[in-house]
């Protein structure tokens, strides 16, 4: 039987990352290369100390610097990661495709057990992969 797929949409990429340019042992972030208002971060995204393995949500934003929750310590070239959401890697959307046309779904309830768009559906189809039209021979 064919089935229509599934694209899972998940938080897997970050929407900035660079270096610390502040001081030694700061509570807060600071970069000089990237306004963070600019690059769309705002309060309660994720955010990744990747030098020291260390996460936090961020608590406030400004042009150049960042606080977080959890107060994580940055030293002066720790890598930083921000996503888009709350959680990294969490889950964001998912899209169906169904069977016939390759057509994009956003609700798997409106997929029916044979791959196909509930409206688009034929009852005489029956998933058959051969269809003859009107004066075309039937085998």
């Amino acid at each position: 039987m064919r089935t229509a797929t599934r694209e899972v949409n998940r938080d897997s990429d970050y929407l900035a990352s660079d270096t610390h340019d502040g001081a030694d042992a700061a509570t807060t972030l600071r970069c000089d290369d990237v306004d963070f208002f600019v690059s769309g971060v705002i309060a309660d995204l994720y955010i990744e100390n990747t030098t020291q393995s260390t996460s936090s949500v961020i608590a406030t934003v400004k042009a150049h610097e960042i606080t977080t929750d959890d107060n994580i310590s940055w030293n002066k070239g720790d890598t930083f990661e921000i996503y888009k959401t709350g959680t990294k890697n969490s889950f964001i959307s998912d899209t169906w495709c169904d069977v016939s046309r390759g057509w994009k779904i956003t609700r798997g309830d409106k997929i029916n057990k044979h791959g196909w768009r509930e409206e688009d559906y034929d009852l005489d189809d029956k998933g058959r992969k051969k269809v003859f039209g009107p004066g075309q021979p039937e085998k």
